[in-house]
């Protein structure tokens, strides 16, 4: 079978983009024969993600001028794509990462102003296969990490003059996308958490915090378990099986290890970020327009933080009444818990001795979140390493030494 690419060859950029995409779309409708991802990735290579002139015939690399166009070429092609399943196989095509090829970075970085541009555009069709993706090669790796650096540097850590219109971009992400948001949530959060890594927690920016916070608590009209989407629906056109992976895990870290957090306030860092979005949560003055100087200090930010531990004891809460839907039991993985409790015995000793009131609402916060997750059945599989990490805590208060009571008594 052959690819008819005359069309393509005669054509110069950005039409190149626009004619690749829809000749991509034809391929990837054709059955399967031999060198066909072969024709796929010519038709990327040199007529996507690369400029081409028709009348030189030469092809070079787009720069930070054609990738702009690029990205609008993208948008507008996958935004006007109404079959899920086709839109779906596409962008995993077009965005497939490889730790092996040289090419990755540059398709992450356009994938990452891709994104930022449909959350404020209201793309839904691109944040919706941007969901897929992120599921696809995992929610905690390094690639959907990447993507979503360039997001909290366009939303997160902008100078005062950013558009008041980037704040209600944010807001309406639960109604528009709640897939893409629960997923965003998971990376965004562990960009700071890093489960699994053995590092202890780095502080995120307070904007995001509080745009997390307010993401978990709803607004009117939402369900209270936005955590748990990656959990309650189907992925059309993927024909791998993932797991998906609910953000409670590096969230847990975030509040656990909130309390030995540095106050920086006057460090250039932290004025980097309070010079930024206004925050979402102003009481009743949600999303208020005016972006002004945070005055925030250690009693709001453990507010915060307070605020978001409880948003995931009740997201742990409405597992019983999403568990029908769920495709996978587990929402807390005990490899996860064991990894943050490990973080903790660091933060523990080497914290100063006169911190005691940080060390007992660490230990709080963590005990509470694994009462509740196995109360709703929401930690399950081997929990030997968990238990074994809780008893080698440098201390203990006494909820930890409930939890361990209530274990030995089974």
């Amino acid at each position: 079978m052959s690819v008819d690419l005359s069309e393509l060859k005669s054509s110069d950029f950005p039409s190149c983009v626009r004619l690749g995409l829809r000749k991509l779309e034809e391929v990837l409708a054709m059955p399967s024969v031999p060198h066909l991802h072969d024709i796929q990735q010519h038709i990327m290579d040199k007529f996507i993600f690369c400029c081409r002139d028709s009348r030189s015939s030469k092809i070079r690399a787009v720069g930070p001028v054609e990738e702009l166009v690029v990205v609008r070429e993208l948008g507008q092609h996958l935004g006007k794509m109404v079959d899920t399943a086709s839109r779906n196989s596409l962008f995993i095509t077009l965005f497939h990462p490889s730790s092996h090829d040289p090419r990755t970075p540059h398709k992450l970085r356009i994938l990452s102003a891709l994104v930022s541009l449909a959350i404020a555009t209201h793309n839904v069709p691109v944040l919706e296969a941007t969901a897929v993706w992120m599921q696809q090669v995992c929610c905690l790796s390094s690639w959907s990490g990447e993507v979503c650096r360039g997001l909290v540097q366009d939303y997160f850590q902008l100078t005062p003059s950013s558009p008041p219109h980037f704040a209600a971009a944010l807001r309406a992400l639960p109604t528009m996308a709640p897939l893409f948001t629960a997923n965003l949530i998971t990376t965004l959060s562990q960009l700071y958490a890093k489960v699994g890594s053995g590092e202890i927690c780095e502080r995120p920016p307070e904007t995001l915090v509080s745009t997390v916070v307010w993401w978990l608590k709803g607004a009117p009209g939402l369900p209270p378990h936005l955590a748990l989407a990656p959990l309650t629906h189907s992925l059309p056109g993927v024909s791998l099986p993932m797991t998906a992976v609910p953000p409670i895990a590096p969230l847990m870290k975030w509040c656990v290890e909130a309390p030995f957090f540095e106050d920086t306030d006057n460090s250039s860092e932290s004025l980097g970020r309070k010079l930024s979005l206004p925050k979402l949560i102003e009481g009743e003055a949600l999303f208020d327009n005016k972006p002004t100087l945070s005055k925030s200090g250690p009693a709001e930010s453990t507010d915060l933080y307070s605020q978001l531990h409880l948003s995931i004891l009740q997201t742990l809460q409405n597992v019983p009444s999403v568990r029908a839907r769920m495709t996978q039991k587990q929402v807390l993985c005990p490899k996860h818990v064991t990894s943050v409790v490990d973080a903790v015995c660091e933060r523990i000793r080497s914290c100063r001795s006169e911190n005691e009131e940080a060390v007992n609402m660490s230990l709080d916060r963590l005990a509470q979140i694994i009462l509740v997750a196995l109360h709703t059945e929401s930690l399950s599989g081997s929990l030997s390493d968990m238990w074994d990490s809780l008893h080698r805590l440098p201390t203990q208060n006494r909820l930890i030494s409930t939890l361990l009571t209530t274990r030995e008594a089974r």
